[in-house]
């Protein structure tokens, strides 16, 4: 069934990148440090847990040639969890995630940057879950929806190829885990570098002067 979602997701990506017209592809790569909040009914309270470090990685499409708008579509893995600290013992949540996400890009572009802006809705897909807080007694929704908020540096060049950096804020939308007695959703702060091929891009020109005597 996992297959089944990653081949939905991949075809999802491709069919969108002949439908618009694709302006770069890109990698990314880098880390996550994500907690969760745990959320119980009876009695009614609120736990925040403790950060712990995971890896990311993605492949996107950017689409549109506009100066200051574009369209980002990405297929991201992501890890994601917590350290459940509790008096008797520390548990650790591991969660493996791939994602579809798509985000409205808003740039500006300077002499040797362009600052740029993210946001946009992630389906998430749980790939793999290691938990071990007493309080989970069962499996974390394989589908649920997330949020992304991030802000960018894109180093310019004469190539087609460009370097960029980048941070997200990755708050769930949708519970990731729904029991009658305890719900749990993902906070995650990812921070990652990549590599964009531009397929048409800018390219810059030496005009030299023609002198007619």
């Amino acid at each position: 069934m996992k297959k089944n979602f990653l081949i939905f997701f991949i075809f999802l990506f491709a069919l969108q990148s002949k439908a618009q017209f694709l302006n770069s592809i890109a990698v990314t790569g880098g880390i996550s440090y994500g907690n969760q909040k745990f959320y119980f009914s009876d009695p009614a309270a609120t736990a925040r847990k403790k950060y712990i470090f995971g890896y990311n990685g993605s492949v996107f499409a950017e689409f549109f040639n506009g100066e200051n708008a574009r369209w980002v579509s990405e297929i991201q893995y992501n890890q994601k969890g917590s350290l459940d600290k509790q008096p008797s013992n520390n548990y650790r949540n591991k969660l493996q995630y791939i994602s579809w996400n798509n985000y409205l890009k808003l740039r500006y572009e300077m002499y040797s940057i362009i600052p740029y802006i993210l946001i946009g809705p992630r389906l998430e897909y749980n790939l793999a879950q290691g938990t071990s807080s007493p309080a989970i007694t069962g499996k974390f929704l394989p589908l649920h929806v997330s949020g992304a908020a991030g802000a960018g540096v894109e180093f310019i060049s004469y190539s087609n190829f460009k370097f960029f950096t980048e941070a997200f804020y990755n708050p769930d939308i949708m519970p990731a885990y729904k029991k009658t007695d305890l719900t749990v959703r993902n906070n995650n702060i990812e921070l990652r570098i990549g590599l964009k091929y531009e397929m048409r891009g800018r390219r810059e020109t030496c005009n030299t002067p023609t002198y007619v005597e």
